[in-house]
């Protein structure tokens, strides 16, 4: 035995990070992914509990333990056929039910903020209220805000209404340059710009992809999604091109028009097809954001060739000799009067079918839109058989022949405009432009106050508030995301509004109600987060007619609902702070005189003081909101909040793994499913498409140190309620103590062992050591030679005194 001193220089301290890899599923199907609380779970260790006989009378568990004793002393007296025994004996054993606490697993808590004062609202409540101002030094993401950038969303599906369009009004005006009667119509030049999506392909194998109408004008023009030739791996279409339509081509319906390489022909009759035209074959992609221009300079410019322009480059060619390429008309029966959006009008556009009925009097006054016609009804005969199939957003259309500069920088950027003036004044004469940008105000129209009443009045927020502070439904306004910017026009939500419940029901919640609808479902999902990272809108348009602009926002003014959480001016995010006024909010300890009822802390006060409130939402409304009136948070519930314990990752979450999938979005029949990651500074962001994403457009927020995982975006609803994935890499630290211990040349080379003796290591002929010793453990002392660690080798090592050896002893902890 030797004692040897043990030096700074010995001891080495570090850590080493894993990265341990969770995939965690909820479906109806079942969970995957969770984990045992306890890491020796196991069906072998058993409880020990009473057991039951045949009688169903307690047997004492000696009974097991007096069998097993038994066969060991017939085993021992020389009884061999115990084969019998042995297996009464397991049989019993096996029957004890194994130890319930062993089979505890921890699984991710998805919850939403609860409607009254009770633990889900709390959450909420510390995470914003706590967690979020001590993490925002750190992610300025840890704001109850989320960017305004978003996608018009077109999808069809069984459970989706297929008959649905957005309608804005292009009334005719005298006022117009001559020959253009219509402020959607350019007279003569023109170009189409817009980002396009074409997400979604076909829902089995065998079906065919129905062409796809992204805007159209009666008898001026029409732009439609059709499929390539290219398949995916999936044998389903993942190849697509556009087909463009102008003048009197434009009155055939696409899905009658038959295309074969460049060629367009009328599959049907022989109608006019001499202004349609094809871009090139699988010019676009599935899930991929392409930027589109379509253009044509007149007669006179490049021999009146146009062209189709995707991501820059020219996709095909087209020609057009006459002056004009669009149908005449004048201010009477036959004007377009509105332009379609995402899917294509077909009707006679005369008589009582005239397209500007879409604006008559009952649905400017029960839908906000301007009024075109006193008359009271729609158009009675027409048909939307083209519903588009993509996302798209940046919709602009212009009278000129965009260059190939001016192109590729609408194709990085929105368009720009003078924000000292009162109204935009874009560059290169656009006539129309849908960003979709959220704005605070709306026109006026009925808001659903319960989905059994309604009540006038106007939208200020990005989601119906009434709604949700007052019975827990969910509804977007969808008005406040859909405005033309050029001449101020709220669109017609033709099968995208939600309508009053007229008759008897059973008890439901809200949204029970609510979604019975195809079209409230698919108003809700018309507009959902933007992930194109190659574009950069410009949120200055924002400031267009603004009375005030500064960094410092004043409660009421156009813009305040651009805001952070310090109450300053950000133009690219949309606020979720103070969405109801709580003037009329009643205290527990303060109720209304002349009350017979009393407050119930902790539940919702029912009565004629309430009225509609989650749990009977068939009443009618009271003098203030129940859920405001239960939580006293004036704050955005619709949120939804991911709870990740620390046994899945250890120390913190590793930023920029967490991946969260929302594989089938409810209300969809699995058609739409939303993947978000974070960008590894606590934000999250939509990440669907194939191209380069928006990493910048928040979401969501992430505590990578808390677990917690937040979705703020009302434009993804009920995110996870049906099934949910969630994905991401911990952090784990293991931190090491490491001492190297030496056995220099010379020492250690004695042994106190009484009976050591001096012999040769080995017997091989050229061993030349004539004695050795085996060193069998170590232990290392404190100050005092008291032991303080000790080490025993697994099997003797053999020490010469010529030997040098260093023994690395490591403690993880």
């Amino acid at each position: 035995m030797a004692i040897l001193p043990i030096t700074k220089d010995h001891i080495e301290l570090y850590d080493l990070v894993a990265h341990p890899k969770r995939i965690y599923a909820s479906s109806s199907s079942g969970l995957t992914g969770s984990i045992n609380l306890f890491s020796d779970g196991t069906q072998v260790l058993k409880d020990v509990i009473q057991q039951k006989d045949n009688d169903d009378k307690p047997a004492d568990d000696d009974n097991i333990e007096s069998l097993r004793s038994s066969i060991i002393n017939n085993a021992a007296g020389g009884t061999t056929n115990l084969g019998a025994s042995l297996q009464i004996y397991l049989d019993k054993v096996n029957s004890i039910p194994a130890a319930t606490r062993l089979d505890k697993r921890m699984e991710v808590i998805r919850f939403a903020p609860g409607f009254k004062f009770d633990p889900n609202f709390l959450r909420k409540r510390v995470v914003k209220e706590t967690y979020f101002p001590f993490y925002r030094q750190m992610y300025s993401a840890a704001q109850w805000n989320y960017t305004n950038y978003h996608t018009l969303n077109f999808c069809t599906s069984s459970y989706l209404s297929k008959d649905s369009v957005i309608i804005y009004p292009a009334a005719s005006s005298s006022a117009v340059a001559a020959g253009n009667y219509n402020p959607y119509a350019p007279s003569g030049s023109f170009t189409f710009n817009f980002f396009i999506n074409p997400r979604y392909t076909t829902e089995n194998v065998d079906d065919a992809f129905s062409a796809g109408t992204i805007l159209h004008m009666s008898s001026c023009y029409a732009i439609t999604l059709v499929t390539g030739t290219s398949k995916g791996l999936d044998d389903k279409p993942d190849g697509y091109r556009l087909l463009l339509q102008l003048s009197q081509s434009a009155d055939i319906p696409p899905r009658d028009l038959t295309i074969s390489g460049d060629t367009v022909t009328d599959g049907v009759s022989s109608r006019d097809t001499g202004f349609a035209f094809i871009s090139a074959d699988n010019s676009l992609k599935r899930n991929n954001w392409h930027h589109v221009a379509v253009r044509w300079g007149g007669a006179s410019v490049n021999d009146g060739s146009g062209s189709f322009i995707i991501d820059d480059q020219a996709k095909n060619h087209f020609v057009i000799t006459s002056a004009s390429c669009m149908q005449g008309f004048s201010d009477t029966i036959g004007d377009p009067d509105a332009i379609f959006v995402g899917n294509y009008y077909e009707g006679s556009n005369a008589g009582s079918d005239q397209i500007v009925y879409f604006f008559n009097s009952t649905a400017a006054s029960e839908e906000g839109v301007v009024k075109l016609s006193n008359e009271t009804f729609d158009p009675t005969v027409f048909t939307f058989r083209h519903p588009l199939n993509a996302e798209i957003h940046d919709l602009k259309i212009y009278d000129v022949y965009q260059t190939d500069e001016q192109i590729a920088t609408s194709s990085l950027q929105g368009p720009s405009f003078d924000v000292t003036k009162v109204g935009p004044d874009f560059s290169g004469q656009l006539l129309f432009y849908v960003p979709p940008f959220f704005i605070k105000n709306s026109s006026t129209r009925n808001i659903l106050q319960t989905p059994f009443q309604a009540k006038a009045g106007k939208s200020n927020d990005p989601f119906n508030v009434a709604l949700s502070f007052g019975v827990q439904g969910f509804e977007l306004n969808l008005e406040n995301f859909t405005r033309e910017f050029i001449r101020g026009q709220q669109p017609r939500l033709l099968m995208l509004t939600s309508s009053i419940i007229e008759t008897s029901t059973n008890v439901a919640s809200a949204n029970n109600f609510l979604d019975r609808s195809s079209s409230h479902r698919k108003r809700n999902i018309t507009v959902l987060p933007n992930d194109n990272g190659r574009f950069t809108p410009n949120f200055q348009l924002l400031l267009t007619g603004a009375a005030v602009v500064t960094n410092q926002l004043t409660s009421g003014s156009s813009v305040d609902k651009f805001q952070s959480d310090f109450g300053q001016l950000d133009l690219t995010k949309i606020t979720l702070q103070n969405l109801v006024s709580t003037s009329n909010f009643f205290f527990f300890q303060d109720p209304p005189k002349g009350s017979l009822q009393e407050y119930d802390v902790g539940s919702i006060y029912y009565g004629t003081l309430i009225g509609a409130n989650p749990e009977d939402p068939s009443v009618a409304p009271g003098s203030t909101l129940a859920v405001l009136q239960a939580t006293g948070d004036p704050s955005s519930n619709e949120v939804v909040f991911f709870d990740v314990s620390n046994i899945f990752y250890g120390d913190r979450i590793k930023p920029g793994s967490v991946v969260l999938k929302d594989l089938a979005v409810t209300g969809t029949g699995g058609r739409i499913s939303i993947t978000l990651k974070d960008d590894g500074y606590g934000s999250l962001f939509r990440a669907d498409c194939l191209t380069t994403q928006a990493h910048w457009a928040n979401v969501g927020t992430v505590l990578y140190d808390e677990g917690i995982v937040v979705v703020k975006t009302p434009n993804l609803p009920l995110f996870g309620k049906d099934t949910f994935e969630l994905s991401f890499e911990g952090e784990r630290s293991i931190y090491v103590y490491e001492v190297t211990i030496p056995a220099p040349k010379g020492m250690i080379n004695s042994s106190s062992n009484p009976h050591f003796q001096k012999l040769v290591p080995t017997d091989y002929p050229n061993e030349v050591a004539k004695e050795f010793v085996y060193v069998t453990g170590i232990q290392l002392h404190d100050d005092n030679l008291n032991v303080i660690a000790r080490a025993n080798l697994a099997q003797p090592v053999i020490k010469r005194d010529g030997d040098r050896i260093a023994f690395k002893l490591r403690m993880d902890y």
